[in-house]
């Protein structure tokens, strides 16, 4: 009987057998059941110490935020970067605020009222610059 297996990685967090786990899961399972084949867990901290990611995210003008990455290489005589195409602040925010989302991190109104507060004063920043940029000259 041939058994067809996927790679798998799970992310500190993740539950088994009702305990949250605070380690990376690496392994295979079988594709049609989902049960692992076979594990190995390493600790956060253990990837922490081993694996130094370097991370950084910005938003440009125009309302992209863009997360740059970077990792060793295997040799570590170099290092791996990633750099994002950008993703839209309102599809963040249109993410962040979809139903599934809410509810799986128990968002409460009093989170809720603080996101709405943090972009209100986003916006009154921006328009604090545009009422100080000088007018577009048109000349005849």
């Amino acid at each position: 009987m041939r058994v067809d297996l996927e790679p798998f990685i799970e992310l500190p967090g993740h539950e088994c057998a009702g305990n949250v786990i605070d380690a990376f899961r690496f392994g295979y399972r079988c594709k049609q059941t989902g049960v692992p084949f076979a594990t190995v867990e390493i600790p956060t901290s253990m990837m922490a110490e081993r694996v130094p990611l370097e991370a950084s995210a910005r938003m440009t003008v125009d309302g992209k935020i863009v997360v740059d990455a970077q990792l060793p290489s295997i040799d570590h005589s170099s290092m791996l970067a990633d750099r994002s195409t950008g993703t839209s602040l309102v599809q963040l925010i249109e993410e962040t605020l979809g139903g599934d989302n809410l509810r799986m991190e128990e968002a409460t109104q009093r989170e809720l009222s603080s996101l709405l507060q943090e972009l209100e004063t986003s916006i009154q920043l921006v328009k604090a610059v545009l009422a100080d940029l000088p007018l577009p000259r048109f000349d005849a």
